[in-house]
């Protein structure tokens, strides 16, 4: 039996990681130093590929996503989250300290955040990102849930930065209780890092993240960023 994990991501059109929840999983991977390797996997190609594989779909949001890992026993585990506990479970050690207080705050920060700035990155994503298979179907698909084209969704993006600041505020806030070092739990790592870390990373991406924090944050959120970067470097196995 291999120990080694796999790890079913969205492929960019240069081959690298670029999407949010991915990169949860693989900077948990990276942190702890597990040995996986990365498996590219189109958006129309997810719901029948773990349906093939018999994983049962999430219980909320989309019936099927990535990331999903393929454990050394065999099983499948599919959602940022879930994927977190059960590598925790496994290899404690270093430890994503999912029980940090600091978690469930940042949670609540970025679950306010993040929605907000859909109209920023739903139109960008297919343009400097997807591959064509990937684009036929993201396209379609984010503009039925917008209820409009994503030429229309992108207009309200200076719109979105500007609602985002009271939260990008909280989590510059959370980031400053400790002074004694860039991370929430002061020189302590934890998962909840990770999370901001994902979502920065893809901002970076999309060439908007000093957009967010124009007013506040930048010290500390730039801050946290680069004392992730060692764990960002591997993006493309």
């Amino acid at each position: 039996m291999s120990a080694e994990i796999i790890l079913f991501d969205l492929p960019s059109r240069a081959g690298k990681a670029w999407s949010l929840n991915p990169w949860k999983t693989r900077l948990a991977l990276n942190y702890k130093g597990l040995p996986y390797r990365t498996e590219w996997i189109e958006y129309p190609d997810l719901r029948p590929t773990f349906q093939g594989l018999g994983i049962p779909p999430n219980e909320t949001g989309f019936a099927y996503s990535s990331p999903t890992i393929k454990l050394p026993d065999g099983s499948y585990v599919m959602e940022s989250r879930k994927i977190a506990s059960a590598l925790e479970e496994r290899h404690p050690t270093p430890s994503l300290h999912l029980d940090s207080p600091y978690l469930a705050r940042v949670e609540a920060v970025l679950s306010k955040l993040l929605p907000g700035l859909r109209s920023v990155y739903a139109p960008l994503v297919p343009k400097l990102f997807l591959n064509p298979r990937s684009q036929e179907y993201f396209i379609p698909d984010r503009e039925r849930s917008f209820g409009k084209s994503l030429d229309e969704v992108s207009q309200g993006a200076d719109q979105a930065f500007e609602d985002s600041r009271p939260y990008v505020a909280q989590l510059a806030e959370l980031l400053r209780d400790n002074q004694d070092g860039p991370f929430f739990a002061g020189k302590e790592v934890g998962y909840a890092d990770f999370m901001v870390v994902a979502f920065l990373r893809m901002l970076t991406l999309l060439g908007v993240a000093d957009k967010l924090w124009k007013e506040d944050g930048e010290k500390e959120l730039k801050g946290l960023y680069q004392a992730c970067e060692k764990w960002v470097e591997r993006d493309s196995y």
